[in-house]
């Protein structure tokens, strides 16, 4: 990828990288590691990107939202990081057309799958924590993600879907279940997740987490009912 493609990512996330190397580990699938040698993948910056967005969040919402409780203020949170944000936010700054993939890869439409999506700004999170520190960090977040959190802290249950299968199930005096399975290295593990009502799949859904991946199912099964 010429430099100059790079210069178009930066200038629509307005962080210009003082190393290059940073921005290319975070936009580098493990697949293209398949094809080149000397390449390191984004698996690692994802997962301290992960850590740090949480952060940056908590810090933000205990600041901003004191009349709201714990409860609230962990939905809000979940709900502003889910897959679907993230991916949101992914394909607001075209973050897939940037991407290092394998021929194979984006031949089946890697650049578009929701996973390599979320993980890859994720890492763009912490190769800008590499690059210039937390304070930029919450200037892209904020520039991001915050705007969307008002609407989300007026209404904090609004996208937990689990909530809102369960209590669509309980008035008709039905109960559905999860079941999870995990792959990956530990650094970066994938779960899916499958519902069930009561021998039957009604959802299904993959996240990062055991948590979000049963909200991603919860949310398939909801989509399915209405």
């Amino acid at each position: 990828m010429k430099e100059n493609e790079l210069k178009k990512l930066e200038e629509t996330i307005g962080y210009k990288f003082n190393n290059k190397k940073y921005l290319k580990i975070a936009l580098t699938h493990k697949s293209y590691l398949d094809e080149q040698s000397g390449y390191l993948s984004n698996q690692r910056y994802e997962f301290l990107g992960d850590t740090i967005l949480d952060f940056d969040l908590t810090i933000y919402l205990f600041k901003n939202f004191p009349e709201l409780d714990e409860g609230n203020l962990t939905k809000i949170r979940s709900s502003a990081v889910d897959q679907d944000s993230l991916v949101e936010l992914g394909n607001k700054i075209n973050i897939g057309n940037y991407l290092f993939l394998s021929k194979a890869e984006d031949g089946s439409g890697g650049r578009n799958k929701k996973s390599i999506i979320e993980d890859a700004v994720e890492a763009l999170i912490a190769a800008i924590y590499f690059d210039g520190g937390l304070e930029n960090v919450n200037k892209f977040v904020s520039k991001f993600i915050y705007p969307n959190i008002k609407e989300l802290s007026e209404e904090p249950g609004k996208k937990d879907y689990k909530t809102r299968l369960q209590e669509y199930y309980a008035k008709i005096g039905k109960k559905v279940t999860y079941e999870n399975r995990s792959s990956g290295p530990d650094h970066s593990k994938e779960f899916n997740s499958s519902v069930f009502l009561n021998s039957n799949v009604i959802g299904s859904g993959v996240g990062k987490s055991k948590k979000s991946a049963e909200q991603m199912a919860a949310k398939d099964a909801l989509l399915k009912v209405k």
